[in-house]
C-alpha cells in the first residue's frame, strides 16, 4: 500500500487515480469496468451499481441498499442505463442482481425463483419496449439457470462469471450501516 503525503515541493495530494463514471442521476457507481476484461464472449465485462430501494420483492417498508451488476458488451451500449432506471421507477429493481443488452435484447438476472414470474415479464416487457425511440425483447433468468442469454458463450463459462460478480461484490438488497448512535 502506498502512503501519500504532502510536501514542500508537492504542497497537496495527489488526485485519486481513478474516478468512476456517472451513469445515472439515481444510482451510484461503485465499480465500473469501461472496455472489454478478458475473453469471454464478445468482449464482456461489467460495472457495479447502487440504488437506494424502499419497496421491493420481499415488501421492505424502510430504506435499502440494492447492488446490482451490468454486464457490458462490446459496444458498451449505455442506453441500458434508460431501461434500468425505468425498472427502478417501476419499483422493481430489487428483484434483479443483473441486467444486459446483447443483440437487442434485454436482459434480467434474478437472484432466486421468482414468485411471479409472468407478471413481472410482461411487465419488464413493457418497459423495454416503450423506450425513447428504442423498442427491446426482454428476458428473465436466474442465475442458477445453466443457460443465460446475457453473454453469448460457453454455459458453464457464463455462469461462472456471472456467480463470480455476484460473490464478489454480494449484489441484493442489503442493510445500510448504521450510522452512529451522537448527533
Amino acid at each position: 500500500m502506498t502512503v501519500f503525503a504532502a510536501t514542500k515541493s508537492q504542497p497537496s495530494l495527489p488526485e485519486k487515480e481513478h474516478i468512476l463514471r456517472k451513469y445515472s442521476e439515481f444510482f451510484q457507481t461503485l465499480h465500473d469496468e469501461s472496455t472489454p476484461t478478458g475473453l469471454l464472449g464478445r468482449g464482456t465485462h461489467y460495472s457495479v451499481f447502487r440504488a437506494i430501494v424502499f419497496v421491493g420483492a420481499e415488501g421492505l417498508s424502510q430504506a435499502r441498499f440494492h447492488d446490482f451488476a451490468v454486464i457490458w458488451d462490446e459496444d458498451h451500449d449505455e442506453r441500458v442505463m434508460k431501461a434500468i432506471e425505468k425498472v427502478y421507477f417501476a419499483g422493481l429493481l430489487s428483484n434483479f442482481l443483473m441486467f444486459g443488452e446483447r443483440k437487442g435484447g434485454f436482459t434480467a438476472i434474478s437472484g432466486t425463483s421468482l414468485q411471479c414470474p409472468e407478471p413481472l415479464a410482461r411487465q419488464l416487457n413493457d418497459i423495454t419496449s416503450h423506450l425513447d425511440g428504442d423498442s427491446w425483447l426482454s428476458s428473465i433468468a436466474e442465475l442458477e439457470q445453466t443457460a443465460n442469454p446475457i453473454i453469448g458463450d460457453d454455459d458453464k463459462k457464463v455462469s461462472l462469471y456471472l456467480k463470480t460478480v455476484h460473490m464478489l461484490w454480494q449484489l441484493g438488497t442489503k442493510l445500510p450501516i448504521p450510522s452512529p448512535p451522537w448527533p
